[in-house]
């Protein structure tokens, strides 16, 4: 089968190449370029091909560079600034998977005749009842099937996971094993647009924003003290508030509106339901009302509730309070064997 393999320079992708080369398919390597011009990214991007086509050259196989950095400016970078800006907690990473690494690198992969796009992504893909799902990886600690809820059925049926049955060390031992040159490399950890994580400053200047101050209140609408902006502050932040309090104070919820955070004792940030903005189905598609594990950000284990839908949304109802819900994040809804259902955008949360 002819399989084009999206290559980041990380090991990884290149352990995905290198297997599915070993299997006899006629492997063609793509590394895309996400990230605007510029000093620091123009270096990251040549490390990043240059280590991709060590791996090419040494495997005997073609690979090919495409841009998409107009596209990630608009779905990724300007998605991820209005959401910050209007209060929220985007997750980048789940936009991008949709609507740029599928599907402009399966168009990339349909021009150079290939059948199939296959990542280094650790989940794990299954086919039944006529439709293509995702489950989780049998290492929990490196799924990214939460990060992957959006795709669509096309997207899915022509895409290859071929690490998703594997663990970290099983990687790690194949890319000794084979001496790759990358086979010592460390994973990429933040958000790929956004140097250190410094996200504050990065808004700052890509929207030429300056901060609006605004008052910090409690429950009751009694003004606690000031903030210096919304955007600096996420739900479930404790520290740089400068409010002196007998308890800890949280953040609690954010109106941008209105330039106003509320903020509370760790119990205020307890909510038993919450609205997504849209919804996605995978497994199946939710019509009635259906007991889950929901992850509503990437870090959480699956904790218990139920998803209604109404029509384009879904109304969730935890059967625990639980903390950490941010409007903005991905709730992400399993079953039982750890297959994804589908999961939405969360809009709004209620205590």
């Amino acid at each position: 089968m002819k399989i084009a393999v999206a290559m980041s320079g990380g090991i990884d992708s290149s352990v995905t190449a290198v297997m599915l080369k070993e299997q006899g398919h006629e492997v063609t390597g793509i590394t895309a370029r996400f990230l605007p011009s510029s000093d620091i990214n123009d270096e990251v991007y040549s490390r990043a091909v240059t280590d991709a086509k060590r791996i090419a050259e040494l495997y005997n196989f073609p690979h090919y560079e495409f841009s998409f950095s107009e596209q990630f400016q608009t779905h990724v970078i300007d998605y991820f600034c209005r959401e910050y800006l209007s209060g929220k907690t985007p997750n980048p990473c789940v936009v991008c998977n949709r609507h740029i690494k599928f599907q402009e690198l399966i168009k990339a992969s349909d021009e150079l005749g290939c059948h199939m796009i296959a990542t280094g992504h650790y989940a794990v893909k299954k086919e039944a009842d006529g439709r293509y799902f995702l489950s989780m990886s049998p290492d929990h600690s490196k799924d990214q099937s939460y990060f992957l809820f959006m795709l669509t059925q096309e997207q899915l049926s022509k895409s290859l996971f071929p690490l998703g049955t594997l663990t970290k060390n099983d990687i790690r031992i194949y890319a000794a094993e084979k001496n790759l040159p990358i086979k010592d490399k460390a994973d990429s950890q933040e958000i790929c647009f956004i140097p250190d994580n410094q996200y504050i400053p990065f808004l700052e200047t890509h929207t030429s924003t300056k901060p609006q101050p605004g008052n910090i209140v409690d429950s009751s609408g009694k003004v606690l003290g000031k903030h210096n902006g919304i955007y600096r502050y996420t739900i479930g932040q404790r520290r740089g508030m400068g409010i002196a309090a007998p308890v800890p104070l949280y953040v609690t919820s954010i109106d941008s509106e209105n330039n106003i955070i509320t903020a509370g004792p760790k119990d205020e940030l307890l909510i038993r339901s919450f609205t997504t903005r849209d919804c996605y189905h995978m497994k199946y598609e939710i019509k009635e009302d259906v007991k889950v594990m929901i992850k509503a950000r990437s870090t959480q284990s699956p904790v218990e509730g139920i998803v209604t839908r109404i029509d384009d949304h879904f109304n969730v109802v935890f059967t625990e309070p639980q903390i950490g819900i941010s409007p903005g994040q991905s709730a992400v809804f399993y079953d039982t064997d750890n297959d994804l259902i589908g999961g939405g955008i969360i809009d709004r949360a209620c205590n």
